[in-house]
């Protein structure tokens, strides 16, 4: 398994949990907006830049949201 895998991997498990909480929702977006953040830049450590960049775009295709530097289907691509 590639690195890129693995990181995929650890934001999918991340986010499956977050709807076994009995947080409000704005209080689920607002943790799960730091935790993206802080595995977006986790993975600044071990990652090329290409795969850091196809780690940001997964997230955005997947889960629809931009961690920033994201291609948006508004960009045209």
């Amino acid at each position: 398994m590639t690195n890129l895998e693995r990181a995929k991997k650890c934001v999918d498990k991340c986010v499956s949990d977050w709807n076994k909480t009995t947080l409000s929702d704005i209080e689920k977006w607002s943790m799960e907006q730091y935790i993206i953040w802080g595995m977006v830049d986790m993975a600044l450590y071990f990652l090329n830049f290409d795969d850091y960049n196809k780690l940001k775009q997964y997230i955005y295709d997947e889960y629809g949201y931009n961690v920033g530097g994201v291609q948006t289907k508004e960009d045209g691509k």
